[in-house]
């Protein structure tokens, strides 16, 4: 039992109302002109999130002009005035939510699914710190994330010291940095781990809720939700192929699915953007009131720096949607809005990541032709690819895009899963009158397709598979309209009813359960540790070290995980993680080396230095880079650090670390 989880239990409690205070009741004055037009729950889900926008707004202003102290004074006035206005209209919304029959369980056991690749990692186990799946690297970056911005604004990058944040969407992490430098009572590991993903999860469930609600009604709503927590991939199937057992194979096309989604907060933040925008969009076309394209604009000015992949595909949508209503109706307002958003999201984007466009690499069908060959072992496949291509004539190209075409239409559909029941949907309404949030899914879906289809992302190949992922989300939707029409024609054979639903349900759900089998099975282990005798010194430093001190942590050595032979092993030997700073709150220098890879740092000359420095070769390094102290596992030492050449003194030290103080006076 993790010694923490009473602790997660108690401040629950007092997460949820904090909640409410800094987020739903700001978020409310947005909205007090028109809460008339909207149903309880769509001025729930609205108000919400908009105080998250208010709160990213208010942190960017008032952290670039060193006004933060006035944060906190800001919500609470404007709480104070929400009250006041809207009066008991507050509580309205809130008491219809808790009376929702059926929509409250879906989003429990959403919020639990969902949650669940999140919930178990940074509690204290017995033995020490626990991190399941990359928890331990991609978890703790963003950790490490909340501790910057909470200390300062605007963020340097805390893993190499002296240097700015640069190349990363951390506008997300901007809310959660500000809510914890608020509420300090909650630490950064509980807040990351466990609180935000019930508040990100709640949000999702409830904006597709209130949005599809709001375009046809609260069954296909319903049904809506229950394909954006519980739906997964096609990978059973394969599975079932390959005479295993078929719970599992989420990945087996490569993308994740959303029951996942969690583990990457600002893509989770962008999905909740997008559906926001698409309430907003159904809003406007059913009022027309342009207030609701000026709430559009103020939560679509800068989506880029909280997922660049939402933040293209909400600008994508909103222009296309725009050109349509603009030669449909001759009016032009939607198509000004995208506009105004485009500008704002390439400025955001280029102060950012000036180089963006530098990750983008053009390399047609890479994810279907590695899913055929590394996720699907079908090397014959390649094989006759490779031939294929050797022949240089027409018959052998002609077989070759049919070739190509049926991985990449495996690669789709595997993916898609029993979401593919949406197509339904999108094929009915192409003979209707398409409404403008239509216009912004369908092109929002195409264009995710393509990008994944023709790109890769230089450094790290993989990581453009998630802009499927709101082509999933959307496809979710679509799905659950459509199920929900076809149980309507059923309405007089309720047993038919029953039977179709049972079999949605039952092949929808494999991979997603599969998931936790993957991650907390029999036999299954965290895959990292932070020992208690690491913790010991890591609190040490916390406690006896300067806030602004700089911290050298060895260089990550490849090799370190074959000295253990059973997971979890320590977290150093696992990965470049960045744990020394997101236990501490001290800047590093050079730790988490990929993650600086990845956000395009050059990093081989210091890395250099400071492998001679461990080397004893390079005593003036630590002058050189401002260092303060030195923390490393001992199993890290190859050879001891002299003290004296180094001018360092020995300040703590356990079983398994030593800490070291660099005072140029020894």
């Amino acid at each position: 039992m993790p010694q923490t989880l009473l602790t997660n239990l108690l401040f629950l409690p007092l997460f949820i109302p904090l909640c409410l205070l800094v987020l739903y009741l700001p978020g409310a004055l947005f909205l007090r002109s028109k809460a008339k037009q909207l149903t309880s729950l769509e001025f729930l889900s609205l108000s919400i999130f908009l105080g998250i926008t208010f709160i990213i707004i208010q942190t960017i202003i008032t952290g670039t002009f060193g006004l933060r102290i006035l944060s906190l004074p800001l919500i609470v006035v404007s709480s104070a005035i929400s009250i006041y206005l809207h009066r008991s209209f507050l509580i309205k919304p809130l008491l219809d939510f808790l009376k929702t029959k059926f929509l409250l369980p879906i989003l429990f056991l959403g919020i639990l699914l969902q949650g669940f690749i999140n919930f178990p990692s940074g509690l204290l186990y017995e033995n020490g710190l626990n991190f399941w799946s990359s928890q331990g690297h991609d978890g703790l970056w963003h950790v490490s994330l909340i501790e910057e911005i909470s200390r300062n604004f605007p963020p340097s990058m805390p893993l190499y010291a002296g240097h700015t944040l640069t190349n990363y969407h951390y506008i997300s992490d901007i809310f959660m940095g500000e809510f914890s430098r608020l509420f300090p009572f909650f630490t950064s590991l509980d807040l990351y781990f466990r609180f935000y993903p019930i508040l990100f999860s709640f949000l999702i469930g409830l904006s597709v809720y209130v949005f599809v609600s709001r375009i046809k009604n609260s069954i296909a709503a319903l049904w809506s939700v229950f394909f954006t927590y519980f739906c997964g991939s096609f990978g059973y199937i394969i599975l079932i192929l390959k005479h295993q057992f078929p719970i599992g194979g989420e990945t087996m096309f490569w993308a994740s699915q959303g029951n996942t989604i969690l583990g990457n907060p600002p893509h989770a933040l962008g999905i909740i953007y997008l559906t926001t925008i698409l309430l907003l969009l159904s809003l406007y076309e059913k009022f027309r009131s342009n207030r609701y394209l000026v709430l559009t604009v103020f939560i679509g000015l800068f989506m880029v720096g909280i997922k660049v992949s939402s933040g293209i595909l909400a600008v994508l949508g909103l222009v296309v949607a725009g050109i349509y209503l603009l030669f449909k109706e001759k009016n032009p307002a939607l198509l000004i809005a995208g506009l105004i958003i485009g500008i704002t999201n390439f400025v955001t984007l280029k102060i950012i990541s000036p180089v963006a466009e530098s990750f983008l690499v053009f390399n047609p069908l890479w994810f279907p032709r590695t899913m055929m060959v590394v996720r699907l072992d079908n090397v014959d496949w390649e094989l006759r690819r490779q031939h294929y291509l050797s022949l240089h004539n027409f018959k052998a190209n002609v077989h070759l895009v049919f070739h190509e075409g049926y991985a990449t239409l495996l690669f789709i559909i595997g993916n898609t899963g029993l979401r593919i029941l949406g197509l339904i949907e999108i094929i009915t309404q192409s003979h209707k009158q398409i409404s403008s949030s239509y216009i912004f899914m369908l092109s929002g879906m195409i264009g995710a397709l393509v990008v994944v289809l023709l790109f890769v992302q230089n450094g790290v190949t993989y990581n453009l598979i998630q802009f499927i992922q709101i082509y999933l989300h959307y496809f979710g939707i679509f799905a659950g309209i459509t199920v929900t029409a076809i149980l309507a024609k059923l309405h007089r054979q309720k047993y038919l009813q029953i039977i179709t639903a049972i079999l949605v349900v039952t092949f929808s759900i494999p991979t997603v359960i599969g998931n936790l089998f993957d991650f907390y099975g029999p036999g299954r282990n965290p895959l990292a540790t932070v020992s208690n005798a690491e913790i010991e010194g890591l609190n040490w430093l916390k406690s006896n070290s300067d806030p602004n001190a700089i911290i050298l942590t060895k260089p990550f050595d490849k090799n370190a995980h074959y000295r253990y032979k059973s997971q979890p092993i320590p977290i150093n030997a696992w990965y470049p993680t960045m744990y020394v700073h997101s236990l501490t709150g001290r800047h590093t220098f050079l730790s988490g080396e990929e993650q600086l890879q990845i956000t395009g740092y050059d990093i081989k000359a210091d890395l250099e230095a400071s492998n001679q420095f461990f080397k004893q070769n390079n005593p003036s390094f630590l002058s050189q880079n401002f260092i303060n102290y030195i923390y490393v596992r001992k199993d890290e030492l190859d050879i001891p650090l002299d003290e004296k050449v180094n001018a360092i003194k020995l300040v703590f030290g356990n079983s398994e670390v030593v800490i070291y103080k660099y005072e140029k006076a020894i």
